[in-house]
């Protein structure tokens, strides 16, 4: 049985086509138990879900956060299988089969995940509405590639967490979620899975889950360019940083990968939050530098002969873009 954990804060008008999309019509031969853990919404979400929905197992969690949310759906969940979903986006037909299968078969097998599209639309979901958006590589090898996951989410290259069907026993020796944590926790909990061990496998079955990229709703928790954002984003990866030479991942890769994706939030953030950015920049220079400027090849030249940070200076000056 998979769990299907979904944490929501004032999102009626867009959890339904979250809930019709776990409909087990479109998911024949699998057993789903679909959690709801609602974060103190004001708008009737619990009471609607109870209504429309009798199957869906509601808990609430006020006031305490998604990861908080998280948690408590996993201590509720019975099934054997674990799935994160965010409760403004969508599950497509036929998701779960193949890769229940290849847990079920495999059992050293962690976690595996699949495909997904970023779609943008503020009701309900069409292939017309699908955007282009950045794309997670598929591993089909989870004895391997630990490295290569490190350096894709240290660059700042995530798989979308609903993207990802985790064994629940695994997630119960790590604890969880993050509950300190208001932004980032499905970036530190699946890097602290890859400390430990993780064995993860990409199925390539062409069914998809479907995140939405913008909603009528406001992200709950940290303010989107709030100062608290910017410092807790940083604060996790001075912590990752740490944690490298201590589970043997401190290699030029993907340090390098921490370094570029620190540089780029300064350049970021250094004309509207300029002591945010500097802080950005002097870790990025502590984690690995030289780090690439992106450009033409005059600039990855001046990158080479000034710094990134000069090369980066001339360039805005010049285009007036980074």
């Amino acid at each position: 049985m998979v769990s299907i954990i979904i944490p929501t804060f004032n999102r009626r008008g867009l959890i339904k086509y979250t809930l019709d999309s776990l409909d087990a019509r479109l998911h024949p031969g699998m057993e789903l138990e679909v959690i709801m853990v609602d974060d103190g919404s004001t708008d009737g979400v619990p009471d609607f879900v109870k209504d429309t929905y009798p199957h869906v197992v509601v808990l609430t969690n006020p006031g305490k956060g998604a990861a908080s949310a998280r948690n408590t759906g996993l201590a509720a969940a019975k099934g054997e299988y674990i799935m994160y979903l965010d409760s403004d986006d969508l599950v497509g037909p036929g998701f779960f089969a193949a890769k229940v299968a290849c847990l079920d078969s495999q059992p050293e097998v962690d976690a595996c995940y699949g495909r997904y599209e970023f779609f943008e639309a503020d009701g309900e979901f069409s292939k017309d509405k699908i955007i282009f958006k950045h794309k997670y590589p598929m591993y089909t090898d989870s004895t391997r590639y630990a490295r290569e996951h490190l350096e894709n989410y240290l660059g700042g290259n995530f798989l979308p967490p609903n993207a990802i069907i985790w064994r629940r026993d695994f997630l119960l020796r790590r604890k969880g979620h993050d509950e300190t944590l208001a932004i980032n926790q499905d970036v530190e909990i699946f890097v602290r899975a890859i400390f430990h061990g993780l064995r993860l496998i990409g199925i390539n079955d062409e069914t998809y889950v479907y995140v939405r990229h913008h909603s009528l709703d406001e992200r709950v928790g940290v303010v989107k360019n709030s100062d608290e954002k910017w410092r807790q984003i940083l604060a996790i990866r001075k912590r990752i940083f740490t944690d490298l030479r201590k589970y043997a991942f401190e290699e030029d890769g993907v340090k390098l990968a921490m370094a570029t994706y620190l540089f780029n939030h300064w350049k970021m953030l250094r004309h509207t939050k300029p002591e945010i950015a500097t802080e950005y920049l002097y870790f990025a220079q502590k984690v690995y530098w030289p780090v690439p400027v992106k450009g033409g090849l005059p600039f990855r030249l001046l990158g080479r002969i000034l710094g990134p940070v000069r090369a980066a200076e001339i360039k805005y000056a010049l285009t007036k873009r980074d």
